[in-house]
Formats: C-alpha cells, structure tokens, sequence
C-alpha cells in the first residue's frame, strides 16, 4: 500500500494518463493482481506459461490484447510516479526514429552508484545504450523500470533464449544489446522514485503529499 492505494494501482492510474498510448493492460498470472486489478476497473491479460521476463511475459500477452499496436510500452509494477509524459516521450521516440526499443534514465542520486538494486546504464553520445549492470559504472545514469518496443522487435526478442550478459546480470533488456539490438535511452530531469527498496515507501509517500 502507498499512501491508501495499491502499488499496481497507482502505477496503472499514471499509465492511463499517458496521452499517447491508446491502451493499457496489466499482464499477470497472479489470480489476487487480476482481481485487484479488476476491481477497480483496469483490464487485465492472463499469459498463460512460465517466463523468465517481464519482456517474455508482455510477448505471450499480445495475441491477448483487443486490437494491434506497433508499439508496446512495458511499465513495471514498482513505479507508481512514472512520469506520463516521459512514457509519452517513449512513444514518440518509436514513432518518430523507427529505433528498436526506447527506455528512460534519470541522473543517480547521492548514494545510488554503488547500490546493488539501482540499474545504471552507460550511453554512447547519441543516447544509444551501451550497457546496463547493477555494478558502479562511471558516467552512468540511473535506468528506470521502462521499455519501449516496436511490437516486432517484442515477437522476435521472445524468441531468442536469455543471453550470458542477461544471466550474468539478471537484467532482461542485455539479451537485447547482446543480439544487436538497438536500444535508445530518453533522459529525463524528472528524479526517479520507484520501489526498489522497502525505504522508498516513504519517499513516495512524502512526493504524493507534496500534490495533495
């Protein structure tokens, strides 16, 4: 609970702000998430199968969904101030470029280079991604808990097996880089406050005051 609220329903109700998307979903296979989600009028895909990644379990979803995209945003479930128009900005990125995946980054925080359970990634001076770990990286950025892909790209990632570098790291956008794909990384001047650790309940908590 944040503030009153479930985790998954105040990221679902940043996600339905997002001008530019045209649909939301929660993919789970968890009866207790469908049932939340439901209940307070979010639609829910129920993939069915074991997957090893949010990215393998959004790809068994879309032949569920009502409709075709060509691109699908994955939000994770532990951001609930993604910021709309940052997802917006995603979009646009695939609309506008063609590249193959988009994502966001944000400047760490004092404290953040050296944590184990915040994602840093290093860029090429274009934006592309270079690399992501969970290790120190000099100039690295923080990365936020956001893909975007042309739905194409999804169906054939699906398709390959979990790189080294993704088992190495247990970080599931390496099986991109490692097969060549390109991923672009949006930056944004938004701080970033996702659930990473059970200490940024308050955080979150003390930001959604601030906007009562």
């Amino acid at each position: 609970m944040i503030a009153g609220l479930s985790l998954i329903q105040r990221v679902h109700q940043r996600a339905v702000r997002c001008a530019r998307a045209s649909a939301v979903y929660v993919a789970t296979d968890d009866d207790r998430i469908a049932d939340h989600v439901a209940s307070f009028g979010g639609r829910v895909v129920r993939p069915e199968g074991e997957f090893t990644s949010a990215t393998d379990r959004i790809a068994a979803a879309l032949d569920l969904l009502g409709g075709e995209y060509a691109q699908i945003i994955n939000v994770q479930g532990d951001e609930p101030l993604i910021d709309p128009d940052s997802v917006d900005a995603v979009i646009d990125v695939l609309q506008t470029t063609g590249v193959d995946i988009a994502t966001l980054a944000c400047e760490l925080e004092p404290g953040e280079l050296t944590a184990p359970d915040v994602v840093k990634v290093v860029t090429a001076l274009d934006g592309d991604a270079l690399y992501f770990s969970r290790a120190p990286m000099r100039g690295a950025l923080h990365h936020i808990g956001l893909y975007g892909y042309q739905t194409l790209v999804l169906r054939r990632l699906a398709l390959l097996p979990p790189s080294p570098l993704e088992r190495a790291e247990s970080l599931e956008q390496l099986r991109a880089l490692q097969n060549s794909f390109k991923i672009h990384v949006v930056q944004t001047a938004k701080a970033h406050l996702g659930i990473d650790r059970p200490e940024d309940i308050a955080r979150v908590e003390s930001e959604l005051a601030k906007h009562r």
